[in-house]
């Protein structure tokens, strides 16, 4: 069975929006009526993806917090440091 994902404009498509240091890509699934209905979908490097169903900004919170279930990404560690 093939899930049919195409590229933006394509209705539906994914938009890349940002890569990670390892080569994992955050998109975009332009599905909806507009940017505030788009969910991100996540293609590992290793070949895995899968769909969050939150946006970005809230992926990327989770992601730091550590509420996001990683499946095959590498953990985050965020590091503060004084200057």
């Amino acid at each position: 069975m093939s899930i049919p994902l195409h590229p933006f404009p394509a209705p539906g498509g994914l938009m890349p929006w940002a890569t990670s240091n390892q080569g994992d890509y955050f998109l975009w699934n332009t599905t909806g009526s507009g940017p505030d209905e788009w969910t991100v979908t996540v293609a590992s490097r290793n070949g895995g993806w899968w769909h969050y169903t939150g946006g970005a900004v809230q992926f990327l919170a989770d992601l730091i917090s550590g509420d996001l279930e990683l499946w095959e990404l590498p953990s985050v560690r965020p590091q503060v440091e004084a200057f």
